[in-house]
């Protein structure tokens, strides 16, 4: 097994996986707080919560993938996590995705100005396309997912949704994202919403 993986558990059926980096406790609380402010001011908007407990920040989506593949995945990401050195990173501010004119996604983001994320987010899609998968064609963008537009929102509630948002002030400093271990992470659709659970854990162990 590769220097700094850690295993959480295996099962033989294709699983629906990505990679992504999980937030500690007392960010997970901050943001739930700041879930419950923005629901009081956001009432009148179809929104859909994401469960507190379940944001994260994906580094890259795989989709369905035989366990088998698990192992060569985790090296792959223990040789990326061997370049790279932990770091934090400030996290606060709100956007939508993909515009304020016609959201879909609101998100907290997280303050890259050295590109470390970025640049670590890279070196994973690289490793990624190395084993078969396609690189990415969107350019990487740091974010921590709190609400999704249901689907029939119109037009004209969009727009108005996106003119609050960027009228909002008070969230710029949420808490800091300490970036010290990569997940390969499994998605289970269920009716009530994804259940994520941690299959692999690698540790970012490289020197600055």
């Amino acid at each position: 097994m590769a220097r700094g993986v850690i295993c959480y558990n295996s099962r033989m059926e294709t699983q629906r996986l990505f990679i992504a980096i999980n937030l500690p406790d007392d960010l997970h609380k901050a943001l739930e707080s700041t879930q419950r402010h923005l629901q009081r001011k956001l009432a009148a908007y179809p929104l859909r919560w994401t469960r507190p407990e379940d944001i994260h920040l994906t580094l890259k989506f795989l989709g369905d993938t035989e366990p088998v593949r698990i192992p060569d995945i985790a090296d792959a990401l223990a040789r990326v996590a061997g370049k790279h050195a932990p770091f934090e990173l400030p996290v606060g501010g709100l956007g939508m995705f993909p515009n304020l004119r016609r959201p879909n996604v609101l998100w907290v983001g997280v303050k890259d100005e050295a590109h470390r994320l970025r640049h670590l987010a890279a070196d994973v899609d690289k490793a990624m396309s190395r084993l078969g998968w396609r690189r990415e064609k969107r350019r990487f963008s740091g974010h921590l997912t709190l609400a999704r537009v249901k689907k029939q929102a119109g037009n004209r509630e969009r727009r108005a949704l996106g003119e609050v948002i960027a009228a909002l002030h008070g969230y710029e400093r949420l808490g800091a994202l300490p970036v010290q271990r990569i997940y390969v992470m499994r998605s289970q659709l269920r009716p009530d919403g994804a259940v994520y659970s941690e299959i692999r854990g690698i540790d970012i162990v490289g020197s600055a």
